[in-house]
């Protein structure tokens, strides 16, 4: 690894090795929603989130503000069907992104050599890469498998992602699988909106159990009435 990548690697994840990332690229596929805006990325940034992930839109308009992002690493998500990856990348560098994210829905080689051709180019500038992976896409969870899982995060560190968010498997025992057999950093992603406050942390503890290293939550912390104060339990449960 790079010394820039490396540097930007410790940028994302705290000495102890974990990261609190807050996903705000919703904005993309859903349209408008309450809570994502530049104000929810100050009151997250203040209460302690280690990074936040959005658009290039997003991500521009935040650039701008002095007071947005203060300390908190950029992740630009990008995407896998782009005809010109080393121009996605490189745009997202000119905003002053510390790591890019790609999300792999499909599992089909394509997509597979796309995550491969964004880890060249992010290689080539020293920007830690970040695959998102899915195994058959969002709306299929009966390929959601402990084993299917596993083996898209393999994959996608096969195709050199630097570290890979993904699904929770729903234990320990099996996430634990996951994250050995990954070779890199593992992030889970939170989903649709947790009922109950403390399941979400609980949630959060048994992950870290099983080895994961951090959280990419989105709905969970800017869909919450108190994104704040969210953020600084989960950042208290991460970091502890």
């Amino acid at each position: 690894m790079s010394c820039a990548k490396a540097l930007r690697m410790r940028r994302l994840f705290r000495a102890d090795g974990r990261l609190l990332l807050v996903a705000m690229d919703h904005a993309a596929f859903m349209g408008p929603a309450p809570g994502l805006n530049l104000g929810t990325i100050r009151e997250v940034v203040a209460a302690g989130a280690d990074a936040v992930m959005t658009t290039y839109g997003t991500a521009r308009q935040a650039s701008e503000s002095v007071d947005v992002l203060g300390r908190a690493a950029l992740v630009v998500s990008l995407d896998v069907h782009a005809p010109e990856p080393a121009e996605q990348v490189e745009r997202a560098i000119r905003l002053g992104a510390d790591s890019v994210k790609v999300l792999a829905v499909s599992g089909e080689p394509p997509q597979w050599t796309a995550l491969e051709r964004y880890a060249v180019v992010c290689d080539r500038w020293g920007v830690p890469f970040q695959a998102e992976v899915i195994p058959g896409g969002f709306d299929q969870p009966d390929k959601h498998t402990p084993d299917n899982i596993a083996r898209a995060v393999r994959q996608a560190a096969e195709m050199g992602a630097d570290y890979v968010k993904t699904l929770y498997t729903g234990d320990p025992e099996s996430m634990s699988r996951v994250v050995e057999g990954a070779c890199v950093p593992v992030v889970i992603l939170g989903g649709e909106r947790t009922a109950s406050e403390a399941d979400l942390l609980a949630h959060v503890h048994e992950a870290l159990l099983a080895g994961v290293s951090g959280v990419a939550f989105g709905r969970n912390i800017w869909a919450h009435p108190d994104p704040a104060g969210i953020t600084t339990r989960l950042v208290g449960a991460i970091h502890g």
